[in-house]
């Protein structure tokens, strides 16, 4: 009975820790280095904020979302933008997967462009 009940917590634990690991990284940009590839961003939580560097997986997309130059397009369409064009202040969203000790985007959605 134990053994069954280990077996069903360890499931659970690590079906948890998928997901988490999946939780999109939002925050404010505070650098971006190009030449290590990284976004450091502050990331506000249960009252708290702290820094995330977000280190950008080979071949991750930078993307924006635009308004169409097509006469009769309606909506939102992606832009993919390179990291040089990251701007401190722009509020993004990374999709991250934990690699060691490293958070590495998949993907970055630029939210908010703004300037400081």
């Amino acid at each position: 009975m134990s053994t069954i009940l280990l077996m069903v917590l360890t499931i659970a634990v690590g079906a948890w820790t998928a997901f988490a690991d999946e939780a999109p990284i939002a925050g404010t940009v505070k650098t971006v280095d190009v030449g290590a590839q990284t976004l450091t961003l502050e990331v506000a939580s249960k009252g708290k904020t702290r820094e995330v560097i977000v280190y950008m997986k080979p071949g991750a997309k930078i993307v924006r979302f635009i308004r169409p130059t097509e006469p009769g397009k309606t909506g939102f369409i992606e832009q993919e933008v390179p990291l040089s064009a990251v701007k401190v202040g722009w509020i993004v969203s990374a999709t991250t997967k934990h690699e060691g000790d490293r958070e590495v985007a998949e993907q970055v959605k630029i939210v908010v462009e703004r300037s400081l």
